[in-house]
């Protein structure tokens, strides 16, 4: 009987284990809201979105409403789909977001008012043109 009861406790203990190892695996991220602006990792410096950047000083524009010097720099085969994408226009300095790709593939690029790239804004580091 003894040994129905350890056998029994053993399996409970070893249930609770693998549940508890189920539950630290699983992250729990925010749901992105549009429009979500982050600052991009170090190791992928104009590709991934995160949680750090400022993003109440932009607000959407329509791609109509984008100045010729940033659509002349858009033009660029880097820029490819930006028209599908969206931009967005920086209240205080009036520089350029425009995002481009949906979900993991997003890009971010940055453009200052003239419609020359820059670095991400959010971002330390060297500037990357």
């Amino acid at each position: 009987m003894k040994k129905v009861m350890l056998f029994f406790a053993g399996v409970f203990m070893i249930g609770i284990a693998a549940v508890n190892a189920q539950d630290s695996t699983r992250t729990s991220q925010p749901a992105t809201q549009q429009p979500s602006v982050t600052q991009p990792s170090q190791s992928s410096s104009q590709t991934q979105p995160s949680d750090q950047y400022n993003q109440k000083d932009y607000t959407m524009i329509k791609s109509n409403e984008v100045p010729s010097s940033l659509r002349t720099t858009l033009k660029g085969s880097e820029y490819t789909g930006w028209e599908s994408g969206q931009v967005y226009r920086n209240k205080t300095n009036n520089g350029y977001l425009v995002r481009v790709g949906s979900g993991d593939e997003t890009k971010n690029y940055y453009f200052d008012r003239s419609g020359k790239r820059i670095q991400d804004p959010g971002s330390s580091g060297s500037t990357k043109p």
